[in-house]
């Protein structure tokens, strides 16, 4: 219906339809996620791969996405997004139905940086175009957007866990993604994509010229931090379950539900509220609960008291992504800005997770988790410079003689 959307969205013509479709696409994207992540235990005992060998390829969609995402949110900006989304889906397809078909690092590395290339585009296309439907000084359809994301992340590692127990193969998980990424790309196919706006960061003040600006910068680093940590916490919780609490292989597998519930559950939660403005306090507790929770995991012994606080590091976890996001997006209103905090993302993916793998590897997952704890720690710390950079009052230009 022509100007009715759900609460907090612009009235605008094919609104409710887009946006349907973007959380469609979402949580499809959700569960490629964590499908990596619930899979990594058979990965490794089946072929043989170590901590390093699988924190590479693992890497390689996250140098994929890096890449994606910084050329996206140039390219997009003024042009039509429909056919990029589009071949974004099909090329994550392809790449996805064949991962873990072969053994080899090498040729797994390749598809993974291939998805990686379409996660990027959609990571960019879908984050701009909800913004662009969000009104102003809101966050709420970016919380329900990044809510069906959690949804399509927790039931991958549930259907992972069903096929174990069943004693089917996990690797079918991988071309039944890939199928269901093939109908999203029909369907974005009847749906208008209706063209970008021009923003007000344009020309000398927008592209490359964003990188001078210091909110923008400290948002990158800030999503630096938090897809280091929620990444590498999604990879590895499953093995920690394993190797260090002793759980078997189709409970470890729940672990990475359980953190992605609390995920869901926090942001459908901040998508119920009407949490106009405050944003960057909200970043600041949010931060702080994940460091806490971490703390506590690393103390506990048990598997179910373990699973609990994995549950309650994903509602720490919940808003910090889309709170980063809506402030780029509002801030700047160009998908450049987008873009380059989507790029900060794949920085941050492809760089904490080996570097935990790597950690791993010579000192045991618990040091791995150690790092996880100071990542939301520094988001804390950026978050109180936001507070001031955006209580700050607007500089005062002088006029230029005449």
């Amino acid at each position: 219906m022509r100007g009715v959307g759900l609460p907090g969205m612009n009235a605008r013509p094919n609104s409710t339809r887009l946006f349907s479709l973007l959380l469609a696409g979402f949580t499809v994207y959700g569960a490629i996620f964590t499908v990596y992540g619930a899979t990594v235990p058979r990965v490794i005992s089946d072929f043989g791969w170590s901590y390093a060998v699988t924190g590479l390829v693992l890497a390689a969609g996250s140098v994929g996405f890096f890449v994606s995402t910084f050329l996206t949110g140039l390219l997009v900006e003024g042009s039509h997004p429909k056919a990029v989304y589009i071949a974004a889906l099909c090329l994550c397809a392809g790449a996805v139905a064949l991962f873990a078909r072969w053994p080899s690092p090498v040729i797994n590395l390749v598809l993974s940086f291939l998805v990686g290339i379409g996660q990027g585009v959609i990571e960019v296309v879908t984050n701009y175009e909800t913004v662009r439907l969000e009104k102003s000084g809101h966050s709420r359809l970016m919380n329900l957007l990044h809510a069906g994301f959690s949804a399509g992340a927790i039931a991958a590692p549930l259907a992972i866990g069903a096929l174990l127990q069943r004693g089917a193969s996990w690797q079918l998980a991988f071309p039944a993604s890939g199928i269901l990424l093939l109908v999203l790309a029909l369907a974005a196919a009847m749906v208008r994509f209706p063209m970008p706006e021009r923003g007000a960061h344009h020309g000398a003040s927008g592209g490359l010229a964003l990188l001078k600006q210091p909110l923008l910068m400290l948002l990158c680093l800030a999503i630096i931090f938090y897809v280091g940590s929620e990444l590498s916490a999604t990879n590895w919780v499953a093995e920690y379950f394993v190797r260090v609490l002793g759980a078997p292989a189709p409970t470890a597998s729940f672990a990475v539900s359980a953190l992605w519930i609390g995920l869901l559950m926090g942001r459908l939660l901040l998508s119920a509220l009407r949490n106009r403005g405050r944003q960057e306090i909200l970043l600041l507790v949010l931060s702080l609960f994940c460091v806490a929770a971490l703390i506590g995991f690393l103390s506990l012994r048990g598997v179910i008291p373990a699973m609990a606080v994995v549950f309650a590091l994903g509602l720490g976890y919940s808003g910090i992504y889309p709170l980063i996001m809506t402030l780029a997006g509002q801030v700047f209103r160009s998908s450049a800005a987008v873009g380059m905090v989507g790029t900060a993302a794949g920085i941050g993916s492809f760089s904490f997770p080996y570097l935990m793998a790597r950690l791993a590897q010579a000192a045991g997952l618990q040091s791995g988790f150690l790092l996880l704890g100071a990542l939301p720690l520094g988001i804390a710390v950026i978050s109180l410079q936001l507070i001031r950079l955006r209580r700050a009052p607007p500089k005062r230009h002088k006029p230029h003689p005449a």
